[in-house]
């Protein structure tokens, strides 16, 4: 971002504020139709983004220059208009009103596509490029992707004046749900959160084995939850845990992979989960806490492995925990646990998760003020400190909102050219031939096509994409609505540890001063179970918790022998170090104790069973000859 003059800085802190306001005012008391919603909320964001955000890195970093003057009023103004034509595209959406109109609506689409270049990078202007030649040569194209074609002024008609193009329902979830949420997620950061996340993780597990890498899972693991991006954790949580994990002896790589895991899992993590599982909530239409309460083992088996490597990582190069006591204040428990309480307990009672964050939210920073008062004890200084704490956590939700909404607004254009040309429905149709074929093969395709969509994305908008073109491929191979998307969301998650293109490896790797590629590697091993469960509740969703209570407990059991075999054997150590053929051994138990099958359990219980009584016994040897 601009580092830009006061007198820039007092522009950019009217707009953050008035969006905050508008967001927290609209959320309280009611929000306006979706074109008007989604249209005021985009212009606040589009117009934040070229104030702020320069066009490359070479551009200009202090000054605002003329030409984002000029895009920002003409972004403003391409939302805005939707105001004043709102009520007579209404009635005729097909009805251009105006050359103006026209040159707003391919306005638009411009300056969206390249507000979301700005902020994530080219994946959407290219794929909205690709897929705007796609539906005007339609006719053109071979086979079973050829159509009749859509005319110019139908294609930004679709995209101008309708709910389903540009203010459709990403947008309309940034601009109501998500925006909330980032709000709360500000408030909790702004107000001490990853800070006392580090700490309590410190107190946790700071003096066992590995203690810093054990304080980076827990921490970031819980941070995670909260902050809807693995990159922003990894920048939140890495900033404190990768150098303590450097200053216990970690390697550069090791303390990188770690943060860039456990950073990830949180996404995956109930019971928040971040963003991306809301926008699945709204999507599919089922309701959030079934969706949290499915994904809780998987979450767990996930943390349970890094944990388990990481623990035997440490017992292997004699990395030792910390020595100082470290102390939490109750007042920092308190303005933690309070809003994560009252957001988890309004869930719990059926309220929307919009008003669930608004209340969070306010009796979080109420909670935040009185604690901080007992300190300050001045009426003046209570004033000033909670008007600057408010200005700052204005400042901060207004650039949480700004990423999520640019990126969903550039992953809104593509889903509507895709529902124009019927892209998904073939690519549908092609994926359940192949799943006609073999439905594992179909399974490995989605995969990779999650993991190809979500590569230098964030997890929410890796989510999104996916989701549009895969998830209705899923269902209509018979796999439930939950399942398929929870397939789809796992592996859009992974993207961002997954080589060649893993964010969160990049951004972890850079604050460890470490070789992306081996960092990358070794984060891939550290979260294989992520990349085998999700085949496992496909087949059998036992471990989503569905079932008989024995078999949803014999499948539980298993698999945790299977993470723990997992994580043994990519440790390379138990009692001593594991040759590498036995290592190979135990992930390949490992995944056949995922596998919820009673048999192929059983095997692979064998195995481990095996390798670990035998290394056990070396150990012992060993130490006997050496006395």
């Amino acid at each position: 971002m601009r580092e830009l003059s006061r007198f820039w800085n007092v522009i950019i802190g009217i707009m953050s504020v008035s969006l905050v306001v508008f967001q927290v005012y609209t959320a309280a008391f009611g929000f306006y139709t979706a074109i008007i919603q989604r249209s005021i909320h985009l212009a606040f964001v589009l117009g934040l983004c070229f104030i702020l955000k320069p066009a490359s890195r070479k551009s200009h970093q202090d000054h605002v220059p003329f030409y984002d003057v000029i895009l920002a009023i003409l972004a403003v103004a391409s939302c805005t208009y939707m105001l004043v034509i709102y009520e007579e595209i209404l009635w005729d959406p097909l009805k251009w009103i105006g050359p103006l109109n026209k040159f707003f609506a391919v306005a638009i689409i411009f300056l969206i596509l390249e507000a979301s270049r700005r902020m994530v990078g080219l994946t959407f202007p290219i794929l909205a490029i690709i897929f705007l030649v796609y539906a005007y040569f339609g006719p053109y194209f071979p086979g079973m992707w050829g159509f009749r074609g859509i005319t110019f002024d139908i294609i930004f008609q679709s995209l101008y004046h309708s709910s389903h193009g540009v203010w459709g329902g990403m947008v309309g979830i940034s601009a109501t749900m998500l925006a909330m949420f980032g709000i709360f997620s500000t408030m909790l950061g702004s107000t001490g959160g990853s800070e006392t996340f580090v700490r309590i993780a410190q107190r946790l597990t700071g003096k066992a084995v590995g203690g810093p890498g054990k304080v980076a899972i827990v921490s970031s693991g819980l941070f995670g939850m909260i902050s809807g991006s693995a990159m922003a954790n990894v920048l939140a949580s890495g900033t404190f845990t990768i150098p303590l994990m450097k200053d216990s002896k970690f390697s550069k790589e090791w303390a990188a992979a770690i943060e860039s895991v456990a950073s990830t899992g949180g996404q995956i993590m109930p019971p928040i989960m971040g963003a991306g599982v809301f926008i699945m909530a709204e999507i599919t239409g089922i309701e959030y806490l079934v969706i949290a309460v499915a994904a809780i083992i998987p979450a767990l088996l996930y943390y349970l492995s890094t944990f388990v490597s990481v623990h035997f990582v440490s017992l292997r190069d004699n990395l030792k925990g910390g020595k100082e006591n470290i102390k939490v204040n109750v007042k920092e428990y308190i303005v933690i646990i309070i809003p994560i309480a009252i957001f988890i307990r309004f869930l719990v009672i059926g309220y929307s998760v919009t008003m669930c964050a608004l209340y969070a939210t306010i009796i979080g920073f109420i909670t935040y003020v009185i604690c901080s008062s007992i300190d300050i004890r001045t009426p003046v200084g209570i004033i000033t400190n909670t008007v600057k704490k408010s200005y700052q956590i204005s400042i901060g939700s207004a650039d949480s909102i700004l990423s999520m909404a640019s990126l969903l607004a550039g992953a809104q254009i593509v889903i509507a050219l895709i529902s124009m040309t019927g892209f998904g429905v073939k690519l549908s149709d092609l994926i359940i031939s192949l799943g006609g074929i073999n439905i594992f093969l179909c399974l490995v395709l989605s995969m990779l096509v999650s993991i190809i969509l979500g590569m230098g994305l964030p997890t929410t908008a890796a989510y999104v994409l996916a989701a549009a073109v895969l998830a209705p491929a899923l269902t209509g191979l018979g796999i439930e609505i939950m399942i398929a998307h929870l397939f789809v969301f796992y592996f859009s998650t992974m993207s961002t540890i997954t080589p060649p293109v893993c964010a969160a490896v990049y951004m972890a790797s850079s604050l460890a001063r470490s070789n992306w590629l081996k960092t990358g590697f070794l984060a891939v091993l550290l979260a294989l179970p992520a990349y085998i469960v999700p085949y496992t509740f496909i087949y059998n969703p036992t471990l989503l918790l569905r079932g008989s209570i024995f078999r949803i407990f014999t499948g539980i059991l298993t698999a945790i022998l299977g993470v723990t075999a997992m994580g043994i054997g990519i440790a390379g150590f138990i009692k001593a170090k594991i040759p590498l053929i036995n290592r190979v051994f135990l992930v390949i138990s490992g995944i056949m104790l995922i596998i919820p099958n009673l048999k192929i359990s059983l095997i692979g219980f064998f195995i481990y069973a095996i390798i670990f009584i035998q290394n056990i016994v070396s150990a012992k040897r060993k130490h006997i000859m050496a006395n």
